[in-house]
């Protein structure tokens, strides 16, 4: 389930408006539109290895126990429970203003392309909202305590992630990659996906790693005769390959949801990576050499 789950995850993330793609576009002075549909097909590959990896998986690994599913089966109050509409105001107002930058810049919409809002508030704004929607606002102060309880683990890990970022953008690391591929007689095509693949596996995250990918390796990687959009869709799918590692949140966060342990969760990487392969492998054959 966790392969189907992450490996899905990883075709929509290189199609949708999110950070990465906006990263990618921007660091190639592309539009935002261009790298997502520049970025389909090897999505829609992606999502098919993803069922099929998944498939042959589905006999392996631990099976699910009936604790698994004791809060699924337990009895609930429905009296307790909020109503459909005022559960989703959360959620719609989040993604509604995090979508509003992203379908400016795809149709052209100054006012929207000019209005920045950050995650950071966004999310504890709606947050807020949907509570007061859902009739639990006295209940602010718990759930605040309860988020901060849960995010502690992973704020300390991106902490850790952006000091490994600081490091790699002032050492001599990119420069030598680039040596290496001109030493080596390698098409210079191969620096973009490298490039995509190394960053995020740094960070163990695909949009920081595509930011640092862009910002250290696009003039050189321009510099070798490859076209902008076929640099961003090369980068941003190298970017998935390996950007679920130990030390990112994203590996924690989905062991958390799946109940798995670390050695357990560990197992899956390898599957989840055959996804991002496949998807910057497609890439880089249809935008490097055709």
């Amino acid at each position: 389930m966790l392969v189907a789950l992450s490996g899905g995850g990883k075709a929509g993330n290189v199609i949708s408006p999110n950070p990465n793609t906006i990263a990618a576009a921007k660091g190639f002075g592309l539009e935002l539109s261009q790298v997502m549909i520049a970025d389909f097909i090897p999505a829609v590959v992606g999502l098919i290895v993803a069922v099929l990896v998944a498939s042959l998986l589905k006999n392996k690994g631990s099976k699910v126990l009936d604790a698994d599913l004791a809060n699924l089966t337990q009895e609930t109050n429905v009296k307790d429970l909020p109503s459909l509409g005022s559960s989703l105001v959360t959620p719609v107002l989040a993604i509604v203003l995090l979508l509003l930058n992203p379908i400016g810049s795809i149709f052209h919409i100054d006012v929207l392309t000019k209005l920045n809002l950050d995650a950071m508030y966004v999310l504890p704004i709606a947050a807020v909202v949907g509570a007061l929607a859902m009739r639990k606002g006295v209940h602010l102060k718990a759930y605040a305590q309860a988020g901060i309880s849960r995010m502690t683990d992973v704020v300390m890990i991106l902490l850790g992630a952006g000091m490994i970022g600081a490091l790699i953008t002032s050492s001599s690391l990119p420069t030598e990659i680039i040596s290496l591929i001109k030493v080596s007689h390698v098409s210079g095509v191969f620096l973009a996906p490298i490039s995509g693949i190394l960053m995020a596996a740094a960070e163990a995250s695909t949009s920081t790693g595509v930011i640092l990918a862009t910002g250290s390796f696009s003039k050189a990687i321009l510099g070798f005769g490859v076209s902008p959009l076929a640099a961003a869709a090369m980068v941003h799918t190298g970017a998935t390959v390996i950007d679920h590692l130990p030390h990112g949140n994203y590996f924690h966060v989905t062991a958390n949801a799946m109940h798995m342990e670390i050695k357990e969760r560990s197992r899956s990487i390898v599957y989840e990576s055959m996804v991002g392969l496949s998807m910057t492998i497609v890439a880089t054959v249809m935008y490097g050499f055709f």
